[in-house]
């Protein structure tokens, strides 16, 4: 009886593993075993940064912050997605003091700002050339 539960399990196993090969067109496995390829799309356009920043200032700068003298680098592919711009701005603090340049790394995904951070003096951004708004 053990002697063919040993059998049954090996060749359960050997089942499962024939779908498994090297090479993805190289498989005994049934084509709706098969993991579907990925579909290829058309790379993203990238955005118009200039035009998202007119309409949505407070996606990118807090509430309040006044920012002036917006400047924005054009837009790289991201490395997890959507697109990569460094925008910079001229802002004022809560108290109404000035803060200075801010300079900020914001990621737009389908035209949609989502992940920002400030970054300082040694981030890439501040090589960048950028364009006013």
């Amino acid at each position: 009886m053990q002697r063919l539960a040993q059998h049954s399990a090996v060749v359960i196993l050997a089942t499962f593993l024939c779908g498994c090969a090297v090479d993805s067109n190289l498989s005994f496995a049934p084509d709706f075993m098969k993991q579907a390829p990925p579909a290829s799309s058309a790379p993203d356009v990238p955005p118009d940064v200039g035009s998202l920043l007119k309409s949505n200032v407070n996606a990118v700068f807090a509430q309040g912050s006044s920012p002036a003298d917006l400047r924005f680098s054009p837009p790289v592919a991201g490395k997890y997605g959507g697109w990569d711009t460094c925008v910079q701005g001229e802002v004022v603090g809560v108290t109404g003091q000035p803060l200075g340049l801010q300079t900020y790394l914001v990621n737009i995904d389908r035209n949609h700002v989502g992940r920002r951070e400030r970054v300082g003096s040694d981030h890439w951004c501040a090589r960048e050339t950028y364009k006013r708004l």
